[in-house]
């Protein structure tokens, strides 16, 4: 069932079934991840079947659903939702899957390494990439205050990029047609970046979660 990450997303059925239900949809990820603090230690992927089949059928009674193809639209969604809104799942998920990339997870925000110098010298460059947790390579733009991915399948995702000071950025989700991002992320959110450390041939950059807990990956320039 791992679709992932790093942090780390459907098909839904209707722009206007998704704008009313976004708020329904984080509200059953928040009670699923209090269900998952209180399950017993044993088997991932059982835990993970056990929430859903706990969660789902009601959710959906909630919503009126009574097809198949969108209760499957609403499943995605909260898969991917999960990730975003619940530490403990996207542990879960990691634990699944073989890290293949550089991503890592921190114990608390690091500390700053660089120059104001390093910082201007990061914004400055346009083309580069980073990998996904399992491997795969992420291409981005920066255009204007636009921040372009493109990722292996050819799809991509744009969001605002938002300098700020000390080598920390945002950026605010727009579209994409790339599965994992349209649903981990919905028009508007915005999530928080800073550079703490580089080498001779990338930045390293963590990421701030919803719930303040912190991961790291590299920024890496285009050969």
């Amino acid at each position: 069932m791992k679709k992932q990450f790093a942090i780390l997303i459907i098909f839904f059925f209707s722009t206007a079934v998704f704008s009313q239900n976004i708020t329904q949809i984080d509200s059953v990820t928040v009670a699923m991840c209090h269900s998952l603090e209180g399950m017993p230690i044993g088997d991932d992927n059982t835990k993970i079947n056990t929430l859903f089949q706990k969660h789902l059928p009601d959710f959906y009674k909630e919503l009126g659903v009574f097809t198949q193809s969108k209760a499957d639209s609403i499943a995605d969604k909260i898969y991917y939702r999960l990730q975003r809104n619940c530490n403990l799942f996207r542990e879960i998920l990691d634990r699944l899957e073989v890290n293949k990339s550089d991503w890592e997870i921190l114990k608390e925000k690091p500390i700053t390494k660089i120059s104001k110098k390093d910082c201007t010298n990061f914004l400055n460059e346009s083309v580069f990439y980073y990998k996904e947790y399992n491997g795969s390579i992420v291409n981005v733009l920066i255009k204007g205050n636009v921040w372009q991915e493109t990722f292996e399948d050819g799809t991509f995702s744009k969001l605002v990029f938002i300098s700020k000071t000390d080598g920390e950025f945002d950026l605010e989700f727009l579209e994409s047609n790339n599965e994992m991002r349209m649903n981990f992320s919905v028009k508007g959110d915005i999530y928080n970046y800073g550079i703490f450390a580089k080498n001779e041939s990338s930045y390293s950059i963590w990421v701030k979660s919803k719930d303040n807990s912190f991961a790291s990956f590299k920024k890496k320039k285009k050969k």
